[in-house]
């Protein structure tokens, strides 16, 4: 949950990790050929973004094992991963940690695995518990009188933390407790036509668009690590977020998704977001990726029964809704016409469907350009045509699921009001 430092058994996540090199194999021999009865530590250490925890995770699921992700923070309480008391109506509950429930699991089931992200945050006393975990093979439970969880000599018990070498943390990682991880391996940013492989399979975006968007991420990265002039790393899952959102969102928003995603998120200051803009400026990243995906969407999408469509005849279509539109608001005024956020109103809609019924379906036609019908058809099933116009079911669809885009179709992309 959003929040929460401690996640028990995670939700099952159907993104597996993708290996660079052999990272993947190697660690997974690693844990065969360590002897049964043992905790063993592994420190994965490498910048944001590389898929560190997705390894870790991945890891786990390949064995069919419980896993137990332990977020790192300097407000995390020893009786936050070992067990707690609580009161509950009137009686008191002790709640068992992820450090137990994980050795209750590895008992049962011969192993299990606990996932900490960013380490290296956590406070001393926390490191205490996981020290004796990974030195003695068992905890002694304070706060429930000293009771002791032990692994048993047929289990494994596989502590993966993660951290950011880069950033010393909040409080230092003990060179005792550092000491009690077995291997350290580094998880760095995979070459270009890997990455591009990696955002392709995450994201399920078209391999020209992930090509364009890893090749400006490469760059911005570089601006970060090696010039110092940008704070912040383009990691290979901002790309990934990003190459989800503009597959998946109307290509109006395309522009929204630049700033919002990319520009705000990396740029620390003025000066940061403006060096970000011009570099992508200096790609045309915005117009190559607008084109491709206009591309894409036409083969799909764009005007399935009338491929005779030209500017011309949009200009038309306007002209004709916006006469219709003015009737309107003549009649009823704009009070009715537009909410107080500035969303046009259901009634607006409804009185075109009965008045100017076919002028309408051909406005709203020119949604097939935005992906929407595809959206549709993902979501209910259906088809946005009948008999080759628009159903009413659609225009409904939209006005409830996409009445933000709706308006910004109607106020700025194609102004009718």
């Amino acid at each position: 949950m959003e929040g929460s430092r401690i996640s028990d058994t995670v939700i099952e996540n159907q993104i597996e990790y993708i290996q660079q090199k052999d990272e993947f194999d190697y660690l997974k021999c690693l844990i065969n050929s360590i002897g049964k009865g043992v905790c063993v530590g592994i420190l994965l250490h490498g910048p944001p973004g590389t898929g560190k925890t997705l390894l870790a995770i991945s890891l786990a699921k390949s064995y069919n094992a419980s896993y137990y992700i332990i977020d790192g923070s300097p407000d995390l309480d020893r009786r936050d991963i070992e067990g707690n008391w609580e009161l509950l109506k009137g009686d008191t509950k002790f709640n068992y940690g992820p450090l137990t429930l994980a050795i209750k699991d590895a008992n049962e089931n011969g192993i299990s695995f606990i996932i900490i992200n960013e380490i290296n945050a956590i406070r001393e006393n926390e490191q205490i518990s996981l020290n004796s975990l990974l030195s003695e093979k068992h905890i002694n439970l304070i706060s429930k009188g000293f009771e002791k969880h032990e692994l048993n000599p047929k289990s494994k018990l596989i502590i993966l933390g993660t951290m950011n070498k880069g950033v010393a943390g909040i409080n230092k990682l003990q060179e005792a407790f550092e000491d009690r991880f077995i291997i350290c391996p580094e998880i760095n940013y995979p070459l270009k036509d890997k990455e591009i492989e990696i955002v392709t399979k995450l994201s399920g975006c078209d391999n020209k668009i992930a090509d364009i968007v890893v090749d400006s991420a490469r760059q911005i990265r570089k601006q970060a690590t090696q010039d110092f002039s940008i704070t912040k790393i383009f990691s290979t899952r901002l790309i990934v977020n990003f190459c989800m959102l503009i597959s998946k969102m109307p290509l109006i928003y395309l522009k929204n998704n630049i700033e919002n995603v990319i520009i705000n998120k990396l740029g620390t200051t003025p000066e940061e977001k403006k060096s970000i803009a011009m570099i992508l400026d200096g790609k045309m990243f915005e117009s190559k990726i607008r084109d491709e995906l206009e591309d894409k969407k036409s083969v799909e999408l764009i005007w399935e029964n009338d491929v005779d469509i030209t500017n011309e005849k949009i200009s038309e279509v306007i002209v004709l809704t916006k006469k219709c539109f003015q009737n309107y608001i003549e009649k009823y005024g704009i009070k009715n016409t537009f909410k107080y956020n500035g969303f046009i109103m259901w009634k607006v809609i409804h009185w075109m469907w009965m008045h100017n019924r076919e002028t309408f379906q051909k406005y709203i036609k020119l949604t097939e350009m935005f992906n929407l019908p595809y959206q549709f058809r993902e979501e209910t099933g259906k088809d946005h045509l009948y008999n080759g116009n628009i159903t009413l079911t659609y225009i409904r669809w939209i006005y409830q699921e996409n009445l933000e885009t709706l308006t910004k179709i109607i106020k700025e992309i194609f102004p009718v009001a």
